[in-house]
């Protein structure tokens, strides 16, 4: 915790001279560091298109300013002409709603923003990966997650206790999920805080479901599991790993 102090001089006062004094007023600065999550997925049967269930968190220390970079990508999609400035990266894969009036090169034009934006801010992210078929029901999923964040956190503790202050922002988009995180933060952490926000409102939550879908992308092209419409959004066969896959990997958490 940081503090700057004000310094204050004597001053005569009815002739007589004061002693010089010295007040120093603590301001106090808090370190706060907020946490967006996403997940692909759910804790229904896996199934052969997509059997992977995938929790991106991302982290930004708050006093690393990112204004900048939202007025470019807000710049960046009203050229693109995209209501609400928001980003939604599978649907824009996909070709569906609302991007399902947009031709290839426009969708493609606003991924290439996203990814522009995303690996500019100063952040790191932590994928949790779990592969469905290697867990027998939902509650076997439910622990894989677990595990994965908790050891993350027990391993990554000097880092978290550095901040005063952690504000997770998640959508609540499945109850379950919440419920996990809820109870495992709580329990490793300290003074923090959860908040339900909407992608609308907050950028790096569209950052998190572009890292979550490229993480996803990354899994089903490792296991040929690509969907035509996935695999004919990129044109060469080497893109979506060399431009997207490699460059948001730079980006990933590594302990110090």
């Amino acid at each position: 915790m940081h503090w700057l102090g004000c310094k204050l001089w004597g001053h005569r006062r009815r002739g007589v001279y004061s002693s010089p004094f010295f007040i120093y007023r603590r301001m106090f600065i808090l370190k706060e560091l907020s946490i967006f999550i996403d997940e692909s997925g759910d804790f229904g049967d896996a199934v052969n298109q997509s059997p992977f269930y995938i929790v991106t968190l991302v982290f930004h220390n708050q006093a690393d300013d990112i204004t900048n970079n939202i007025t470019r990508l807000k710049s960046w999609l009203a050229e693109c002409d995209i209501q609400d400035e928001y980003v939604h990266t599978h649907p824009i894969i996909r070709k569906e709603s609302p991007y399902n009036n947009l031709n290839i090169d426009e969708r493609r034009r606003i991924l290439n923003k996203m990814l522009r934006f995303t690996i500019s801010c100063p952040i790191r992210y932590f994928n949790i990966i779990v592969n469905k078929r290697e867990c027998k029901d939902r509650h076997a999923l439910s622990a894989s997650i677990s595990k994965q964040l908790s050891r993350f956190i027990e391993d990554n503790q000097e880092y978290f206790f550095s901040f005063d202050r952690i504000v997770v922002y998640y959508d609540n988009g499945q109850n379950e999920l919440s419920y996990i995180l809820n109870v495992i933060m709580h329990a490793k952490l300290t003074a923090i805080e959860f908040k339900n926000a909407s992608p609308k409102q907050y950028q790096l939550l569209q950052s998190a479901d572009f890292i979550c879908s490229i993480e996803l992308l990354k899994q089903k092209r490792e296991s040929n599991l690509l969907t035509k419409s996935e695999t004919n959004f990129f044109y060469k066969p080497q893109e979506l790993y060399k431009n997207y896959i490699k460059s948001v990997e730079k980006k990933k958490f590594i302990k110090k």
